[in-house]
């Protein structure tokens, strides 16, 4: 009976694992796929050679799948020693961008350190460094967590990236990692009343923040006003519904879109949702957002099964998956009018080098989770001794 719980329990975390590898593969595939499309033109009007989006992107997606297969490949107790590494590396690397010379500011916001022809994006490692740190922090701290002084300490370290990425000039990619983060507090067991507490300081102050900048009230005007500035502010958005309508059903045809030559801004990029369903119609884009939707059973799944024997993979994938298909929803969302422009890029789709690298580097912690979930799928498995490392209680007392 018992050996057959095991192999039952292998079984199906193997179908979770392989399940999550060819969604991810689908999703770069399609990906790569739709940026070619949509950017030929594009780079031809920058004088670049018409596939230079994508050569760059596919040489990059090479590296991720690499970065992807390493972090799966690592054991546990190793990816949690590198936690206080990676944290102050991403910290380092926000300071450099905010106050050295190797920041480069782009339409207004800086938020690159530019090396060469390759330009990196620290805020999105600061979005997964800061999702390990919490997962461990919680795990070691799980029955403190009722007290709210050992709630201070990683809310503290939280608002402090956010300080940052919000000095970036970027107010979207702070409200996703703050989201994430909060999802995470949640899911701890952290009190409601602290919650609530927490939700108030940052949710008063970032309401007030959003008014501090004439672009953000006029992309909040026009959201909630459609007429508003047609020809301006509410442009992309009503060029992007344009597009997404005239795909019907089935689309026009890969390669046989016509508003990515130049009638529709940023569309290798943050716009490339309304290209592709241009191109493949209603039926690729429910596609895709079914892709997305199996990232999320699969890994709220697999992190579920984690629950009570190894928290920090636990907690590790919920803030993964969160980030990752919150992340797509929000893109596809402004796509399609839902929400108001936010400047968040479709993962695995939209141009941009560390994004792309990022998300297939979260893909591979994403593994991890589901190939250590078939482990304790029998309620009388042990805990994971990776759960209780007597070296971070050192790290992180």
């Amino acid at each position: 009976m018992m050996e057959n719980q095991q192999a039952e329990n292998k079984f199906s975390s193997f179908t979770l694992l392989f399940l999550l590898i060819a969604v991810l593969l689908l999703l770069l595939a399609t990906g790569l796929a739709s940026l070619y499309s949509a950017s030929y033109d594009k780079a031809m009007r920058l004088g670049l050679q018409g596939d230079y989006f994508f050569r760059r992107q596919f040489l990059f997606s090479l590296a991720g799948t690499a970065a992807a297969v390493v972090i799966f490949s690592l054991p546990v107790r190793m990816i949690r020693l590198l936690i206080p590494l990676v944290l102050v590396g991403s910290m380092i690397l926000m300071l450099l961008t905010l106050f050295t010379s190797l920041g480069e500011t782009q339409l207004g916001a800086r938020r690159w350190i530019t090396i060469g022809s390759i330009g990196f994006q620290p805020s999105e490692l600061v979005k997964v460094s800061t999702i390990l740190f919490l997962a461990n922090y919680f795990d070691k701290h799980q029955d403190q967590l009722r007290q709210f002084s050992y709630i201070i300490y990683p809310a503290a370290v939280v608002g402090a990236f956010a300080l940052m990425i919000f000095m970036q000039r970027d107010f979207s990619t702070t409200v996703i990692f703050l989201i994430v983060c909060f999802s995470l507090f949640a899911a701890s067991g952290t009190k409601l009343s602290y919650l609530a507490y927490l939700a108030a300081l940052v949710g008063i102050p970032g309401i007030l923040l959003l008014f501090t900048e004439s672009y953000r009230v006029r992309r909040l005007i026009g959201f909630l006003f459609k007429d508003f500035d047609p020809s301006g502010i509410n442009y992309q958005v009503n060029a992007s519904l344009m597009a997404v309508r005239s795909g019907g059903l089935m689309g026009k045809g890969w390669g046989n879109g016509e508003y990515k030559y130049g009638l529709l801004p940023e569309v290798q990029s943050d716009f490339i949702f309304a290209s592709f369903v241009e191109e493949t119609g209603f039926i690729g884009g429910l596609f895709v957002l079914l892709l997305f939707g199996m990232i999320a059973v699969t890994g709220f799944y697999g992190a579920a099964r984690l629950r009570d024997h190894d928290r920090f993979l636990h907690f590790l994938g919920i803030g993964v998956t969160s980030l990752i298909v919150f992340q797509a929803y929000m893109n596809i969302g402004v796509v399609i009018g839902v929400f108001p422009p936010t400047g968040i890029p479709l993962p695995f789709f939209s141009q941009g080098l560390t994004s792309l690298i990022v998300n297939l580097g979260m893909g591979g912690l994403l593994g991890k989770v589901l190939a250590a979930s078939g482990k304790y799928r029998n309620p009388n498995a042990e805990k994971s001794p990776d759960s209780n490392l007597d070296l971070q209680e050192v790290l992180y007392e």
